[in-house]
């Protein structure tokens, strides 16, 4: 075979790359996606498989496929997922550093998140925090925490309350100083110059506890996250559409923010940040004053754009209940640190 992949539909080729590793796979995934294409209508040639590879196959939805060199790694997630398989080659194992790292425990998603991770396919920032304390009014709240989180995770932060989670927050967002230690975002330590100019990539998702009666619409506070960016109308028209369709509140454009419901605030919210291209999403407590229904539409809401959109994520709530339906890793705030 020419090329490394080879994608044909109906027996024609529709669609090739000569890249390699998996690449070629998340390729294929932006392909269709701008597309109105039924996977099982697809014939996918590769010329080197894994497990790897074979959990991107699937998730892309392709159901028939030939590999030149194939892994017997592979092939236990075909058979799973009713995927038809030939090959040219089958040897025990791929020499990946990436097939080792893949474990039975991964479910798929789990799996195509940890991909995308590694090959860079994810939109956000790493945070880094570095034994920062803060007092308040002469009360230590945080205690030389420490805390590392990578581009694309998620993580949920638990504690009662009084215990510090919105300090830690409003410590990342660089509205509270510190006594001691440094808060890094991406390459940036907050309150430097370089912070200053690329503050719109951090993104903040509050209570909603103000109640206000402001005579502005959904698209207007959408439109807030592009107020630092000089643009044309056209395309700050089309940014605020695309946003507010991948939060399912495009339907709300006209109407009155003050006037939405708890869950569609938040939708809207979320919106203003994904139009501000913010890397960083800093939620607090954001399901305080919603219903069960709110709640689970929120929640169905991040998994997506965890998936989707990719930014790294910091949630912080006292709600167990909730918080376990989103399946993000978590620690714990107490006496300052995070456990």
């Amino acid at each position: 075979m020419e090329h490394s992949l080879v994608l044909f539909q109906n027996e024609k080729q529709i669609f090739f790359s000569d890249e390699h590793w998996l690449y070629p796979l998340f390729e294929v995934e932006q392909f269709l996606g701008e597309r109105s294409i039924s996977p099982n209508e697809l014939f996918l040639r590769d010329k080197i498989a894994g497990k790897a590879a074979a959990a991107l196959i699937v998730k892309l939805g392709i159901r028939n496929c030939f590999i030149e060199l194939l892994s017997e790694r592979a092939i236990p997630v075909f058979k799973k997922y009713g995927v038809n398989y030939s090959y040219q080659k089958l040897v025990d194992h791929i020499q990946c550093r990436t097939e080792d790292l893949i474990t039975d425990k991964m479910t798929l998603e789990e799996t195509y998140l940890f991909l995308r991770k590694r090959a860079g396919k994810v939109q956000g920032v790493s945070l880094k925090i570095n034994s920062l304390s803060v007092d308040i009014a002469g009360k230590q709240i945080l205690d030389n925490l420490e805390l590392d989180l990578g581009r694309g995770e998620q993580l949920v932060v638990q504690g009662e309350n009084g215990s510090g989670k919105t300090t830690l927050i409003r410590s990342i967002l660089g509205l509270i100083p510190s006594i001691n230690g440094s808060i890094t975002i991406g390459e940036e330590v907050v309150g430097s110059s370089g912070w200053q100019k690329n503050r719109v990539q951090t993104g903040y998702l509050n209570q909603e506890t103000i109640k206000n009666n402001f005579p502005i619409t959904a698209a207007e506070v959408v439109a807030i996250g592009l107020s630092s960016q000089k643009l044309p109308e056209t395309e700050r028209a089309y940014r605020v559409e695309l946003a507010m369709r991948k939060t399912g509140s495009f339907h709300l454009m006209s109407k009155l923010f003050h006037q939405l419901s708890g869950g569609e605030k938040q939708r809207v919210s979320l919106a203003r940040c994904l139009c501000q291209n913010a890397r960083l999403l800093l939620l607090d407590e954001p399901t305080s004053y919603l219903d069960e229904k709110g709640r689970e539409e929120l929640c169905e809401l991040l998994v997506d754009l965890s998936k989707n959109e990719a930014p790294t994520m910091l949630l912080v709530s006292h709600d167990s209940n909730w918080t376990d339906r989103l399946k993000w890793q978590g620690k714990i705030l107490k006496g300052g640190k995070l456990w």
